[in-house]
């Protein structure tokens, strides 16, 4: 989690457009009952709209080298940490992937509740009539395969499908439509979805989203209710790699969920609540990324048995110097029964740019 939630990066400034640069940064602190200590170099490259970010980190916990970050030689794959490209109808995105949002089947899933880097993909083709995302978490350890196509029939309707698939566990498949009005700087949407998890049950899903650019800050909120059988929202969230080691509760009821979010050039937060068959989820988001000195973001979603989340904040001490102080509580996932850490690191870097 310490690198898969941070939004910040630690060791590098962004590179400058057709650009390259150097950093490296060293972190210490603890993790659970352990001393923490990591060294991390980093290489970003920017280059006509094209941007890549390769990085390589060793992590000592208690002074002995942690062998399991590398002990295969597909681990090297981490070692990609951001790939972005586009054209006028095709988009790919690589590394750590920002939470996948598909449709109704997958909201805010993360690929990483631990300190463990994520190598995931994610591609997009858009064109007037459709546009398709497919996308897999994690290619060493999948835990969500998923896309959705939506094609947009005579204004202002659209047809979408989406799946989202837990190799082996389980999988989510939706059918919906959707009405989509526009007014001077507020857009809504609203529509009905049928959504069916093999082996799990079927739901029937209303949900809507409203979208206002008022006061420099665009205002959104969404909104679904469903009502039928299976998890009814309980998977694909963002705790689901947490909750998939253990029984996901099914059958027959209701369940709902609401965001509420405000994005101004300075900063955004975002608030989030689901009613689920498995027990309430809550999320919070915040984030102050422009500063010119000073930057910090937060994460955290919580049920009444789990919660986990990271803070940072970071300080430009120099254009080429920066330091940054981490804290997280995090679980170790690939475990048979995952226990909750907390990890406090104080990180100081230095880029070439």
């Amino acid at each position: 989690m310490r690198t898969a939630l941070a939004l910040i990066l630690l060791c590098s400034t962004a590179a400058a457009d057709d650009a390259v640069s150097v950093g490296a940064a060293l972190g210490a602190g603890g993790q659970g009952a352990a001393t923490y200590g990591a060294l991390e170099l980093r290489l970003d490259a920017e280059w006509r709209g094209a941007r890549l970010g390769l990085g390589a980190r060793g992590v000592w916990l208690d002074g002995v080298f942690r062998r399991d970050d590398w002990s295969r030689p597909a681990d090297a794959v981490t070692i990609l940490r951001a790939l972005e490209a586009h054209t006028a109808h095709l988009a790919i995105a690589a590394g750590g992937l920002a939470p996948s949002e598909l449709a109704q089947v997958a909201e805010g899933y993360r690929a990483a509740l631990d300190d463990h880097l994520r190598t995931g993909v994610r591609g997009a083709v858009i064109t007037t009539p459709v546009t398709a995302t497919l996308e897999i978490d994690d290619v060493l350890d999948p835990v969500l395969v998923g896309g959705q196509i939506a094609w947009h029939l005579d204004a202002p309707w659209t047809v979408h499908a989406a799946s989202a698939v837990d190799p082996g566990e389980r999988s989510a498949i939706e059918l919906g439509v959707a009405r989509r009005w526009d007014a001077k700087a507020t857009r809504a949407e609203s529509g009905m979805a049928l959504v069916g998890e093999p082996h799990a049950g079927v739901a029937m899903v209303a949900f809507a989203t409203a979208a206002a650019d008022r006061g420099g800050a665009r205002w959104t909120a969404t909104s679904d209710a469903r009502a039928g059988t299976g998890t009814l929202g309980a998977a694909f969230g963002p705790l689901y790699r947490l909750e998939r080691t253990r029984e996901i509760s099914e059958g027959a009821g209701v369940g709902a969920g609401l965001t509420a979010s405000v994005a101004a050039p300075a900063a955004w937060l975002s608030l989030g609540v689901r009613a689920r068959p498995n027990g309430a989820l809550a999320t919070i988001g915040a984030g102050a990324p422009m500063g010119r000195y000073v930057q910090g973001a937060v994460w955290a979603a919580a049920t009444a048995r789990d919660a986990a989340g990271a803070a940072e904040l970071r300080v430009a001490w120099a254009k080429r110097l920066s330091s940054a102080l981490q804290v997280a509580r995090m679980y170790a996932t690939d475990a048979m029964m995952p226990a909750p850490v907390w990890s406090v690191t104080a990180w100081f870097g230095a880029a070439s740019d």
